[in-house]
């Protein structure tokens, strides 16, 4: 989903001082190509999460922001649920990526399963199983992925 992104700013440090702002850049980038607005989801990895609970923007001077200061949690930011995810499942300089469903398909490529009945050692039925999984991007929904990724540095 990162590489084939539609829409890719420049890679830049991201800091608690501009984490919120880059993701409303992020956002008001979707609303221009007009995604839709439910559904949307906001990919982090858990040293932006830290960053973005360290923003002051983020966590207002509301009761909600007090509330989610004393619950340490950020779960919905702009209208998009934030997903943390560690970044080794990542690509490397990975920032954030606000994206929309509708962008991409996520196929079962394979499903197969086996039952032995009464094998050696255990009375009844015995399931194996796999299930494959892939994703791709739609070609003409790139626009409904934001990726910033961030500078060598700023990591």
């Amino acid at each position: 989903m990162c590489t084939n992104a539609g829409q890719k700013p420049t890679a830049k440090a991201l800091t608690k001082e501009n984490i919120y702002l880059e993701i409303l850049a992020g956002n008001n980038a979707l609303d221009n190509e007009e995604v839709p607005e439910t559904g949307r989801i906001i990919v982090v990895t858990p040293d932006v999460y830290v960053l973005m609970k360290q923003c002051k923007d983020i966590t207002m001077e509301t009761d909600i922001g007090n509330d989610l200061r004393l619950k340490g949690v950020i779960s919905n930011l702009d209208g998009a649920m934030v997903i943390k995810v560690p970044k080794s499942r990542l690509p490397e300089n990975f920032g954030f990526l606000i994206a929309h469903p509708c962008a991409t398909v996520a196929p079962t490529k394979l499903e197969d399963y086996k039952i032995h009945e009464d094998p050696p050692g255990i009375s009844g039925s015995l399931v194996e199983g796999r299930i494959a999984y892939d994703a791709f991007v739609l070609d003409n929904k790139v626009n409904a992925l934001y990726y910033q990724a961030q500078t060598a540095a700023s990591k």
